[in-house]
C-alpha cells in the first residue's frame, strides 16, 4: 500500500534579513519533505540588476514509522526574480569532460576549469534495500555535491564520497549527470532529474538511496569580459518586497524507477528589499 507524501516547509530566510512563509502540505507519495530558499544579495531591477548568491535547504521531515523516505527521481525549484542568462561567458565543465577524466589520481572532477563551479554542497542520505520496502534505518552515506556551469542552460552535478563516509561507495560510485536551468517569465527554474545511480539504483549497486539532507550553495560568482562584469546568477526585482518560490519533489518505490508515486511542492516566500 502506497504511502502518503506531505511537503511541508517551515522556512527561515537565510540571506537578506527577514522572514519566508510556506504553504502545505501537499499530499502525493511516500514521503515528507521540507525546504528552505534563501537569496542573498540587493533586490535588483530589471535595468540594474545585482549579483546575488542564493542556498537550497532540502530534506525529509518525516517519513512512516520506522521506515527511510522513497529515493526521489527529480527535485524542481523555481524562484521568483532571478536569472541566470550569462553562463556563455563563464567556463564550463561538462558530464563528458567529468567522465573521460575517469578517476583520474582519485580527483575525478579535478579537469574542471577554474570559475565553472556555480554551487557546492553537502547530502546526507541512507541506503537501504528495496527488498526491504524501505525499512530503516538504512546504512549512512554523507557526500560532497558539486554543480559546475554546463553551458548555455545546463548544470553539471557529481558527487564525492569515500568508502568510509559511504558504506563501502567511493568517488565515481554515481556518475556526473546533468540538469538546467531556464527561465520562464519572472522565474528562474533548475530541474534536477535523478538518475539511477544517485537515486533507485544508488551507486549501481541495487540499492535505494534516500535524501535526508541537502545544503547546495550558488556563490555571487561573476567574471569580466572586456570592460563589463556579468554575473552567473542575478536578481532583478521582488514582487511586493517578496519573493515567491517553490520546491517540487518527485519519488518512486520501484527499482526500476517506474513508476513514480507522485510528487509534492513546497511553496514559500522570502522577504525581498
Amino acid at each position: 500500500m502506497k504511502r502518503r507524501l506531505v511537503a511541508i516547509t517551515a522556512i527561515a530566510c537565510l540571506g537578506v534579513a527577514g522572514v519566508a512563509y510556506g504553504a502545505g502540505p501537499v499530499t502525493a507519495g511516500p514521503n515528507s519533505y521540507s525546504g528552505e530558499f534563501a537569496v542573498s544579495g540587493a533586490a535588483g531591477t530589471v535595468k540594474k540588476p545585482v549579483a546575488v548568491a542564493m542556498t537550497e535547504t532540502l530534506g525529509m521531515t518525516s517519513t512512516t514509522a520506522g521506515n527511510v523516505g522513497a529515493p526521489l527521481t527529480e527535485i524542481k525549484t523555481t524562484t521568483y526574480g532571478l536569472r541566470a542568462p550569462y553562463a556563455k561567458y563563464f567556463p564550463r565543465c561538462t558530464v563528458g569532460r567529468i567522465s573521460a577524466n575517469n578517476g583520474n589520481n582519485g580527483k575525478w572532477n579535478a579537469v574542471c576549469p577554474k570559475g565553472s563551479l556555480v554551487a557546492r554542497g553537502t547530502v546526507n542520505a541512507a541506503l537501504v534495500s528495496p527488498a526491504a520496502n524501505l525499512a530503516g534505518p538504512g546504512a549512512p552515506c554523507h557526500l560532497g555535491l558539486w554543480v559546475y556551469n554546463g553551458g548555455p542552460g545546463k548544470l553539471t552535478f557529481f558527487f564525492t564520497t569515500t568508502p568510509q563516509q559511504c558504506a563501502g561507495n567511493a568517488t565515481g560510485a554515481a556518475a556526473p549527470w546533468q540538469g538546467t536551468i531556464r527561465q520562464a517569465g519572472k522565474y528562474l527554474i533548475t530541474d534536477v532529474p535523478e538518475p539511477a545511480d544517485v537515486s533507485y539504483n544508488a551507486a549501481n549497486v541495487g540499492l535505494f538511496g534516500s535524501l535526508q539532507s541537502e545544503v547546495l550553495k550558488f556563490t555571487r560568482l561573476t567574471v569580466k569580459r572586456g570592460k563589463k562584469v556579468y554575473p552567473y546568477i542575478e536578481s532583478v526585482g521582488c514582487r511586493k518586497h517578496t519573493r515567491p518560490y517553490t520546491i517540487t519533489y518527485t519519488a518512486t518505490e520501484s527499482p526500476t524507477g517506474s513508476p513514480t508515486v507522485g510528487s509534492g511542492t513546497v511553496s514559500g516566500t522570502a522577504n525581498c528589499r
